[in-house]
């Protein structure tokens, strides 16, 4: 079995902006994405599943390359962090049939 050292970006932020996002992140080079429900409880307070408002929290993630990885973080970083709740972070990981998201 061969692995594949990839990079695991991960956004978590209000759903009003997720589906830019991924839509964006597959502009700029992701093969694909995986968008879920998210809860949790950061710097801006509890963040419910479904807050008062009607707004949700989601998570999308995205496995590439180091140089589409960079290209998605900026994006997110230079277009929402001033003006939503959001948060995204890099890891390393080792992918099974990793050759489909080069």
């Amino acid at each position: 079995m061969q692995l594949y050292p990839l990079k695991l970006v991960t956004v978590v932020g209000e759903s009003v902006i997720m589906d830019d996002i991924a839509k964006e992140g597959v502009k700029l080079g992701a093969t694909g994405y995986t968008m879920t429900d998210a809860a949790g409880e950061g710097s801006r307070g509890a963040r419910n599943v479904l807050v008062s408002s009607g707004a949700k929290t989601q998570k999308v993630e995205f496995v590439v390359p180091m140089e589409v990885a960079e290209k998605i973080l900026k994006h997110v970083s230079h277009t929402y962090f001033e003006h939503y709740a959001c948060i995204a972070w890099l890891a390393d990981v080792q992918v099974v049939r990793g050759q489909q998201y080069l």
